[in-house]
């Protein structure tokens, strides 16, 4: 019923941590690794533990950094369960995904004959004021979604295309979906194919914090000096108990899914609200990285 597809390059922690995320949350479920021709020493070693799970350049097609569409298409292709779930090597899992996830989502989709999309993503306590303000609650669909009335003027900034959601592969397929070479690409697309985007009730993936920010391959000057000052360990969350699942899925939809009130970071001395580049967690580092993108513009 479900496939995940996950996309890597050079994190080898950060991917062990997604793979593991999906392993204790999706017990069961397929898991296809597209990797990105990583050269670091460690992200091969473990690539080299994964087996078959990992597949290789040559069926994606690329075998370069910022191949990501391209893996992303060959994913879309091999898929053969009803869902495909994609994912990159800075989110994880936050919880349990269980059967009455799976009902929900078949659910949703039903609901909606257009919706191909599903945002699977706890929402980001930066950006809540524009979700409020383009989003409504809706518990007769389990979902915030746009209003059907939305005015036209809101409907260019409206939530189409994630390149982390969740895919109805049939929906696509019928639709003669294929994978464009960027975000802002697939969006217009999914824009012009399907209806709006909804975000499940119940989420269940989220970024890790602080991460390191790489730019055509290589990193930059504040990303360099940003990873040295916050350390080799990944800024992740524990898992949710079952109490505090228990707590989430039963709360009214008023309280919105903002993963600052909701995910527990086993760093408590990551930034609320969330930082998630690693060169945007000190307001130095943040004018190191501003002043490189001026000089190199």
């Amino acid at each position: 019923m479900l496939e995940v597809a996950i996309f890597s390059y050079n994190r080898p922690v950060y991917l062990k941590n997604c793979v593991d995320s999906v392993l204790r949350n999706l017990p069961g479920v397929p898991i296809r690794i597209y990797d990105d021709n990583s050269d670091d020493p460690d992200m091969r070693a473990y690539l080299a533990t994964l087996g078959p799970m990992v597949v290789p350049s040559g069926e994606s097609g690329v075998g370069r950094h910022g191949g990501l569409y391209a893996n992303m298409a060959a994913a879309y292709a091999s898929c053969r369960a009803d869902y495909l779930l994609m994912l990159q090597d800075d989110v994880q899992i936050t919880r349990a995904v269980g059967p009455a996830d799976l009902q929900d989502i078949a659910a949703i989709f039903a609901g909606d004959t257009r919706a191909a999309f599903l945002s699977v993503l706890f929402m980001r306590g930066r950006t809540m004021a524009r979700y409020r303000r383009q989003l409504t609650a809706q518990p007769e669909r389990g979902v915030y979604d746009m209003p059907a009335d939305a005015a036209p003027q809101h409907l260019p900034r409206r939530q189409a295309y994630f390149d982390i959601s969740l895919w109805h592969v049939d929906r696509l397929r019928r639709a003669n979906w294929a994978v464009a070479a960027s975000e802002v690409d697939n969006i217009i697309r999914a824009r012009q194919l399907f209806s709006t985007m909804p975000t499940m009730k119940n989420p269940f993936v989220f970024f890790c914090l602080e991460v390191p920010f790489y730019r055509n391959r290589g990193q930059t000057l504040a990303a360099r000096i940003a990873r040295r000052v916050s350390g080799p360990h990944p800024k992740t969350f524990h898992d949710m108990s079952p109490a505090q699942a228990a707590a989430f899925w039963a709360r009214d939809m008023a309280q919105w899914p903002v993963a600052e009130d909701w995910l527990t970071p086993r760093d408590p001395r990551v930034r609320r609200p969330f930082v998630y580049k690693d060169v945007k967690a000190r307001w130095w580092l943040n004018l190191i990285y501003l002043a490189e993108r001026l000089f190199r513009k």
